[in-house]
């Protein structure tokens, strides 16, 4: 989790400075990092490079509770399409993701705090 609060104060700052391709990115990190916490705590593992596996964990992990899984599909999208592409992203895509994290690692920390 502190690598995915790392990653997500790079967000904020990105954001801030109006770097917002790089603000989707680290917003996209954080939510992977923090899935990747979830996944450990709840099941033992956590995904290697493929992003369908990473879904596929944050599902298992969830144990049929309240799943998260749009956001971890979302965040693994963009990182790829603002990351790893010639699009660049906006204001308003950059700020959309950025709260999504801030909510999907509010969510992790209080999973674990129940574990």
């Amino acid at each position: 989790m502190k690598k995915a609060e790392e990653f997500y104060n790079s967000a904020l700052e990105n954001y801030q400075k109006e770097r917002y391709n790089a603000c989707i990115f680290d917003s996209s990190q954080s939510i992977i990092l923090a899935n990747d916490a979830f996944c450990i705590l709840n099941i033992g593992k956590r995904a290697s490079k493929d992003h369908k596996e990473a879904i596929k964990l944050h599902i298992e992990a969830s144990r049929g509770k309240e799943s998260k899984r749009d956001i971890v599909t979302i965040a693994l999208e963009k990182r790829s399409e603002y990351g790893y592409t010639e699009k660049d992203g906006g204001e308003k895509e950059a700020n959309l993701l950025l709260i999504r994290a801030k909510r999907f690692l509010d969510w992790v920390k209080n999973s674990l705090e129940l574990s």
